[in-house]
């Protein structure tokens, strides 16, 4: 449009236009939420959602059920994720990082159905910081709905578990490994040539 607009802090006197064409005139939009009303009320606005801080598998048709309506908006998962050829320091490190958003997130998780006590104690040792001691209740099949975790291998049958249950895409969190330097080398070497997309 080459009419004037009278912005608050940036107006436009008008006459104006872009002096390139323009390659795309939708801008994709990515949501981050876990509520479904939201996914709702924004379903004609966006590209695709975003469900951060898990690897569960069972949260991709979960939420395509809430979202039915709108087939071609894409599910993305997104999580801490630790790799390295030790997978049990992997997934030590990886329990650290969890036990960080693990008492929020278990709460968001529609589709998780984990012992109220353990919660509890998760819970206790988070809120007084005693993240090492939250670390230490988190089992490896707690962790796989939290982190991607363990050796490449490992990793990789996680990633390709959310892409079978209908992600469209799957975000590695940091730290990615032992060292961030091994873990990015890892998964470009090791774990991104064995996912199936």
């Amino acid at each position: 449009s080459t009419e004037p607009y009278r912005g608050e802090i940036f107006p436009l006197a008008g006459g104006d236009a872009l002096r390139w064409n323009i390659l795309r005139p939708d801008i994709p939009f990515l949501l981050g939420t876990w509520g479904a009303s939201t996914m709702r009320a924004c379903i004609d606005q966006i590209s695709e959602i975003k469900i951060g801080g898990t690897a569960n598998p069972d949260v991709v048709p979960y939420f395509r059920n809430v979202i039915d309506s709108a087939r071609d908006i894409g599910i993305v998962i997104g999580a801490v994720t630790v790799v390295d050829q030790d997978g049990a320091a992997a997934r030590q490190r990886a329990r650290r990082e969890v036990a960080l958003y693990l008492p929020v997130v278990a709460d968001l998780d529609p589709t998780l159905k984990l012992d109220p006590a353990l919660m509890t104690r998760i819970r206790a040792a988070a809120a007084r910081y005693d993240f090492d001691a939250a670390a230490a209740l988190i089992s490896d099949d707690v962790l796989k709905r939290f982190a991607f975790a363990g050796t490449p291998a490992d990793v990789a049958a996680q990633v390709n578990s959310l892409f079978a249950a209908g992600a469209s895409r799957v975000e590695l969190g940091t730290p990615h490994g032992l060292t961030p330097e091994e873990g990015l080398r890892l998964l470009g070497e090791q774990v991104l040539p064995a996912v199936n997309f």
